[in-house]
């Protein structure tokens, strides 16, 4: 593939969303070794990216939790080695970009940019497009009853991952995210 790419998981197998730039780019950073893992000062970013959108609409924050985030961890180092995205299961967000093209907060926006699909209503009835994936991944960050988040990160083979895990998860069939 030539350019520079960024991916962002689309829950119903939808085609993902591809941005491409000069080529150089994903030739200088195409291959880097496995590195994973986020600090204190990544978990700060991470909540405050989040807590941002949750604030916004009035819902309280997010706390971090050190069990999703070695859950998620783990995903994310398995989708760093398969080099696809793909869900372990319900109450997840998953983005993908080339290495060091995009810090931890924009990698949020990706999922964060769906607010502009999103319309106040009965999950699934979530999207002004009529498909709820469209703004699943802002949903799942403002559900009201998600409390908690943790994440992992993972860089290998020219591909940063990041995956979010949330519980209780949310995007629950007849519920209202706020």
């Amino acid at each position: 593939m030539a350019g520079e790419w960024t991916r962002l998981d689309r829950v119903n197998g939808e085609m993902p969303l591809r941005i491409a730039v000069p080529a150089l780019l994903l030739a200088i950073g195409l291959y880097h070794p496995a590195a994973a893992g986020i600090d204190a000062s990544g978990r700060a970013e991470l909540l405050a990216a989040q807590n941002g959108y949750r604030a916004a609409v009035g819902v309280p924050p997010l706390r971090w939790s050190d069990s999703l985030a070695a859950t998620a961890q783990g995903w994310a180092d398995h989708l760093g080695a398969i080099g696809r995205l793909e869900h372990s299961g319900p109450g997840q967000n998953l983005a993908m970009a080339t290495s060091g093209t995009q810090s931890l907060a924009q990698l949020v926006a990706l999922w964060g940019r769906e607010r502009v699909y999103f319309r106040d209503g009965s999950f699934p009835s979530i999207s002004t497009t009529g498909n709820w994936a469209d703004a699943g991944h802002y949903s799942q960050i403002v559900w009201r009853d998600t409390t908690t988040v943790g994440c992992g990160f993972a860089r290998r083979d020219g591909r940063d991952v990041l995956v979010c895990d949330y519980a209780p998860p949310g995007n629950v069939m007849g519920e209202q995210p706020y």
